[in-house]
Formats: C-alpha cells, structure tokens, sequence
C-alpha cells in the first residue's frame, strides 16, 4: 500500500515490487544536453552498464521469466534492454514497450545544453526553475503531467508480478515519488546515475548492490 504524496488528494494505492533501472550512458549525458524525448546512442560505458545492472538483476531474481519486463520505447532505453535480455537470456518477444514510461518531455530545449537554455531561453528557463512542478515548457510538459501518466500506468499493474523497469531518470524520479509517497520538493532533487538499480517495495526504496 503506498500513498501518492505528490498531488493535493492523497490516494493509496497497492503497487507491485518495482525494480527500476535507467538506461546506460549516451552521448548526450556527456555532452550535457537535454534528451527529453529525443535520442542520442549509448556510449560504450553505457553499454557496459547495461550489462552490469543485469547481471545485478540476475542476482536476486529466480526463475527470470517469472516478472514482468518493461521498458521505455526512445532508442537509449530500448538499447540498453536489449542488452540486458541478451546478458539474461530472455526472450525479447516478452518486453514490452511502453509509451506511458517515455522521458520527461523537455519541448524546445531538448537537444540543447543547459548553458544554451540559460541564454537563448532566459525567461522560460528561469520560470522553469521557480516551478518545475507545474510549469510547461513550449512544446513539452510538466512534471504534474508526467506524474499523471505515471498514475494510470500504474494502476494497471498487477500488484503480484515483480516488475522490471527501463527508463529514464526524470520519469524514474517521478514515479519514485509516487511510489514512496514523497513530497513535491523532495521527489524533484530525487538523482539516479546509469549504473544504479533501485527496489521499490512496501512504500520504499533501497538501492541493488
């Protein structure tokens, strides 16, 4: 049972154990750009930690074809999957590909850095910052959007099945702070590197050694 402490209305809601995953490095993240709902490869660092998190993954979960395995549809993401079933010998057929777990999407300023944005978007990026809960970048979307496609999302779930998760970390924190029932401000300085798996269970979360 697990209350959604991120909107006015408090509402429990029972979840399923969660075992979420970002995808590997690109190389946008080393570059410093926005990704968003746009695309960059992974970078052979990203590929090796695709592998690691799945051999992490291998570690805690028998039999493997007992979950649930999804995954964000945007390249980074289906890339790193691909990898990780390959590492635990699943077959692809059962992913599924979700478009309610895309990236955040960040409108005009995907592609750019973050530099670029403070500069060339001064006002919007500047009302961004003093609101990112509910303002909407031209083109993209707000955190209280994603939060709501997260929901229903997750009241579909089957609270029995273990569900494993490839996305991304603006929509892993999102749902990290559902899933824990966290406040607004503390759900958005929630951080996620590559190379981290997180358990969701019982209204918390701890890290995959």
């Amino acid at each position: 049972m697990v209350r959604n402490g991120t909107s006015d209305k408090e509402e429990i809601v029972e979840l399923p154990t969660i075992i979420l995953l970002r995808h590997g490095q690109t190389v946008w993240n080393v570059e410093g750009r926005y990704q968003g709902q746009l695309d960059s490869p992974l970078t052979q660092k990203g590929k090796n930690q695709a592998k690691e998190n799945a051999l992490k993954i291998k570690r805690i979960i028998e039999p493997l074809d007992t979950f649930m395995f999804v995954s964000s549809p945007l390249g980074r993401a289906k890339e790193t999957t691909q990898i990780m079933v390959k590492e635990l010998n699943i077959d692809r057929e059962k992913i599924e590909f979700l478009d309610a777990i895309k990236e955040f999407n960040y409108g005009k300023f995907e592609g750019q850095t973050k530099a670029f944005c403070q500069e060339v978007y001064k006002e919007e990026f500047e009302l961004r910052e003093a609101n990112k809960w509910s303002y909407i970048i031209d083109g993209g979307e707000s955190y209280e959007m994603v939060t709501q496609r997260l929901n229903v999302w997750l009241k579909s779930l089957n609270k029995d099945k273990v569900v494993v998760m490839v996305a991304h970390e603006m929509i892993n924190r999102a749902l990290r702070g559902i899933y824990c029932g966290l406040e607004k401000k503390k759900m958005l300085q929630l951080r996620q590197n590559n190379d981290v798996v997180i358990i969701l269970e019982n209204a918390s979360e701890r890290l995959l050694g």
